[in-house]
């Protein structure tokens, strides 16, 4: 950056230079025909000589700046170019990303159709499940009764069937007592 002792170092010299240029272009013409010289004094040629070397670093440190100046440009169009290729792609993104949303709603809007139906249908089962169960239970209760009865029928007919038994025991019994009466009878 320019400060203003560089500029005015700079100014001081470029006139020195001038003045130098002016001079030795002056005696150029005249160098023809006679040499010339310039006398300055000691402490001018030192100052000269200093301005000069100050300038020399301050040229050399602007060409620094410079480059650096067009490198930090370089890099600020390289990432101006990247910062508007992201943008382009984001936005592409973001379309295709909003897109992919509509569809993913779409999608969710179904699905939460689909669990509703499948509520619905589990809704009926569980009812026909119940229903099920009440069936089965008083195919259970019927199976018990029918069980109690059946046991109920057969200890009544084994009852029976031990009463028809002894009956016949008897009968046979009584028979054979008739018969031998009936014998003995017969013969007196």
């Amino acid at each position: 950056m320019w400060t203003r002792k560089r500029a005015f170092i700079f100014g001081l010299s470029f006139f020195f230079c001038f003045s130098l240029a002016c001079v030795g272009g002056c005696s150029e013409v005249k160098a023809e025909t006679e040499p010339t010289t310039i006398t300055i004094s000691k402490e001018d040629w030192n100052r000269l000589k200093q301005n000069n070397e100050e300038q020399q670093k301050a040229l050399i440190e602007s060409r620094k700046e410079l480059t650096e100046a067009r490198q930090e440009l370089a890099e600020s169009r390289k990432a101006s170019t990247e910062a508007r290729e992201l943008l382009e792609i984001s936005q592409m993104t973001s379309t295709e990303a909003q897109e992919k949303l509509l569809t993913l709603l779409e999608e969710f809007g179904m699905q939460k159709q689909e669990i509703s139906k499948l509520r619905a249908e589990l809704t009926a089962q569980r009812a026909e499940l119940k229903t099920a169960y009440e069936s089965i239970a008083k195919a259970n209760q019927f199976l018990n009764d029918t069980k109690k009865e059946i046991e109920a029928n057969e200890a009544a007919w084994r009852k029976r069937e031990n009463q028809l038994e002894r009956q016949r025991l008897e009968w046979q019994i009584a028979s054979v007592l008739l018969g031998y009466i009936g014998y003995e009878i017969g013969r007196h």
